[in-house]
Formats: structure tokens, sequence, C-alpha cells
């Protein structure tokens, strides 16, 4: 009997494979930028994501190997994004500095 045929990847493999190829393609110093841009327009997609740039910079101290899986899968990305918003939250805030004394 013929062993039956390999399931078609799934979209986000197929996506991920992709994007793998477009990064390896790009020199090393490019790739975090490009990397960078995609999470930027996938985090832009998510409601909840107040601050699309700061999240984005967090997400960016990930492994760029970590990060095309949730590139590929916004079903998987929606949950780190959450994690991330939760961290920028609890993370304390920077104070302004204080006014300066008035002048004796």
């Amino acid at each position: 009997a013929e062993p039956p045929p390999p399931p078609p990847p799934s979209a986000a493999a197929q996506l991920l494979e992709e994007l793998r190829d477009a990064v390896e393609r790009e020199a090393p110093p490019r790739r975090r930028q490009m990397v960078g841009e995609w999470l930027y327009a996938a985090l832009s997609a998510i409601p909840e994501v107040s601050d699309v740039g700061k999240v984005t910079g967090m997400m960016l101290d990930f492994p760029i190997e970590q990060l095309l899986p949730l590139l590929a899968d916004p079903s998987q990305l929606k949950p780190v994004a959450h994690q991330a918003m939760e961290a920028l939250k609890a993370a304390p805030q920077p104070q302004p500095p204080p006014p300066p004394p008035p002048p004796a």
C-alpha cells in the first residue's frame, strides 16, 4: 500500500518558512530592523496594544527565531503582546525631574 501523502503545510507553517527565507536573505544588521517593521505592523492590528512602539521594542529583545513563529501566527502573537502590555503597566513610570528651586 502507498503511504498517505504528507498533509499540506498549514498557512502559518508556510508563512513561517517564507519569513525565515526573507530574513536569511537580508544582511544580519538589517534583519532585526526588518523583523521590527513586521512586528510593528502585526501589533498595530491588535486593538488592545496601546503603545505599539514600546511593545515592539520590548519584543525585539527576543531572539529573531522566537519572533518569526509569532509573526506567522497572530493567535500566538496576541498573548505575548498582552504579556508585554502587562509588563509595561507594571513597570515603574519614569518620574519627571523635580522643578528647579525658585531663584532666591
